[in-house]
This record gives structure tokens, C-alpha cells and sequence, in this order.
């Protein structure tokens, strides 16, 4: 750390809490997070998102023939996952399917190892587009979205300076079923509850940090709860044509994990 940063940072220390308390910088997880806190999930606006590539542009400006629904090929995709809280990223190449890990830091979509793949053969232009887009995942440069609320197109910027173009697709998890989305709390435990006619555990809910909770009758789909660990939720409400007896006809389906906080026991 150059000298004049670490005099900035340890004098107001000093003032503040003494020497003894400013020996060293604030201790963080060996990944650079806070422990008590994932910004990485915080920020991940592409979770439980679906896109097809719609454009793949070289530098200068030439355009890469890429398959589209439109042309009746099946075009390639990228789906964003979190499974059981595992960020992941998955979809079709051109020839095979595809998946890796991921994480989102500062905005930027990071993929540190080359996805894994099956191993089916097909024509030499489709296996070089699949090499070049797989191998391609691992150099992304930059990363952005049209809308943090709503993002319907995202782009690649690789370092070789080709730009990959991606749509939305339908989210599959929510079945194609339009809706609002709306924005809530979950706490850190599922509780006992009356629920129709017997005994259910179940989510405690509230729209806003200042609201008291209250119980959610019913499963959030595409949500994998883990005990100890406080939500805040991006969900869609549908109708459920087929409600259970007692139950409400609305439901929520997971649109994104907006972010997510360890609770101290």
C-alpha cells in the first residue's frame, strides 16, 4: 500500500479507536467478502435469467453468422442458475450442452474455468463456433445489462474485441406465466403455521425492512432455502389455476435473488 494511502487510512483510526485497533485493515473472507454477507449473490441481477445469443459482432464491425430461431436453428444459450446457492451458468453451444461456475463482481460477469461439456460431434462450422463461444465465456472483458430491474438484452465484450449480443428468453422456472414481479423479505427460518386444515412451516415474509413479518401459505418456486440465511427476493405472481383446498390462487415463482445475509445464531 503506497505510504501516503496508509497515512490516510490510520489517522483517523488513531483519533478514532486508538493504536492497538489500527494495527491492521479491517479482516475480510479469504475472497475478498465480507463474511456475514455475499455482494456477489447482492448483485447478481442474471440469476434465474434465460437469453439466446443474438448477434455475435467482430471487431470492426463484421458480423458472425450465429444460428436463430428465425433461420430454424436452435440458437445458443446461456441460463444463470443458483443451485442450492451455487451460482451457475449453463445452456447449448451449438453442438453441445454446457456448464461452469460463475460470479458477478462489480457488475462484471466473471467465468474462471472453461465450462464443461458433452462430447457430441456435429459439422465443422458449428464446432468452431461452440469452441470459440465456450473458450470465449472465459475472456469476457466487460459485462452489461439494459435494465438492473428488468433486463431484457446483455452484452459481451471478449478481450479478443468481439461483442456477443444476447436476448431474454422466456425464464423456463416460471413456466412462460406473465405477471408482476414484486420485491420481498424472507427470513432467516421457516416457522410452525396454520395452514388450511392442519399444521405447515411456513416462510416469514414482508415487502419492506419496516414491516413486521408474516406468514407466506405456500412454496416459492425455484427457491432453495437454506435455514440461517435472510432474502431478499425478485418474484413473480402468478395464478395458480389449480389451488389447493384453502389455499390462496396466487403464487410466487423466483425471479432473482436480490440479495442475501447470514444470521448470526
Amino acid at each position: 500500500m503506497p505510504i501516503s494511502a496508509s497515512l490516510r487510512w490510520l489517522a483517523p483510526c488513531l483519533l478514532a479507536v486508538g493504536l492497538a485497533a489500527c494495527s491492521s485493515p479491517p479482516r475480510r473472507a479469504a475472497d475478498g467478502q465480507d463474511p456475514r454477507f455475499q455482494p456477489a449473490s447482492a448483485s447478481d441481477i442474471l440469476a434465474q435469467t434465460s437469453w439466446d445469443l443474438a448477434r455475435w459482432t467482430k471487431p470492426g464491425g463484421a458480423l458472425r453468422p450465429v444460428p436463430h430461431p428465425s433461420t430454424h436453428s436452435r440458437p445458443l444459450t446461456v441460463s444463470f442458475i443458483h443451485d442450492q446457492g451455487a451460482p451457475r451458468i449453463a445452456g447449448f453451444a451449438g453442438c453441445n450442452q454446457y456448464s461452469a461456475s460463475y460470479t458477478v463482481a462489480n457488475g462484471l460477469l466473471i467465468v474462471r474455468d472453461h465450462p464443461v461439456s458433452t462430447m457430441m460431434a456435429c459439422a465443422p462450422d458449428s464446432m468452431a463456433l461452440e469452441q470459440d463461444f465456450l473458450a470465449g465465456m472465459t475472456r469476457i472483458t466487460a459485462s452489461s445489462v439494459d435494465s438492473t430491474n428488468n433486463p431484457q438484452r446483455m452484452t459481451w465484450i471478449l478481450a479478443s474485441g468481439d461483442t456477443l449480443d444476447f436476448g431474454r428468453r422466456t425464464d423456463p422456472i416460471a413456466g412462460g406465466q406473465p405477471g408482476p414481479t414484486k420485491l420481498v423479505y424472507v427470513n432467516s427460518e421457516r416457522v410452525p403455521c396454520s395452514a388450511g386444515v392442519g399444521r405447515a412451516m411456513c416462510y416469514q415474509v414482508r415487502d419492506s425492512a419496516a414491516q413486521p413479518w408474516q406468514f407466506w401459505h405456500g412454496e416459492i418456486t425455484g427457491f432453495h432455502f437454506q435455514p440461517g440465511i435472510r432474502y431478499r427476493l425478485r418474484v413473480v405472481e402468478v395464478q395458480d389455476p389449480n389451488p389447493p383446498a384453502d389455499a390462496s390462487s396466487v403464487r410466487w415463482v423466483l425471479d432473482a435473488v436480490v440479495e442475501q445475509e447470514i444470521v448470526p445464531r
